[in-house]
């Protein structure tokens, strides 16, 4: 199945020869060399108001090095929270023993 077109294209027009696309809001000429950058470029550069390029929610984006490299919590801490959050939400009492070898009923 073939790709879809861009959305860019819905602000240009392709000349008749496929070389060149005209802009349908400014009647600028785009030059065209294989792609749509030229075209997104054009339309975010000079029609800013228009530009469809920014991420939609629905668009996943690439995380930046700030959220890669976040701390995280350790096992232990994220296991200790998702059993208190446990303990606390079902009710049930917990049972402390100083002895851990022994079984508790």
């Amino acid at each position: 199945m073939p790709p879809l077109p861009s959305e860019v294209w819905k602000h240009f027009r392709k000349s008749a020869d496929k070389s060149t696309a005209s802009c349908l809001l400014c009647s600028a000429t785009i030059q065209l060399h294989g792609g749509t950058s030229n075209l997104r470029n054009h339309i975010k550069f000079k029609h800013p108001s228009v530009d469809n390029n920014k991420a939609s929610p629905d668009v996943a984006k690439q995380q930046t090095l700030h959220q890669v490299f976040a701390p995280r919590p350790s096992s232990s801490e994220t296991i200790n929270q998702a059993l208190a959050n446990f303990v606390v939400q079902a009710y049930v009492p917990m049972i402390y023993s100083a002895d851990r070898t022994r079984n508790c009923e």
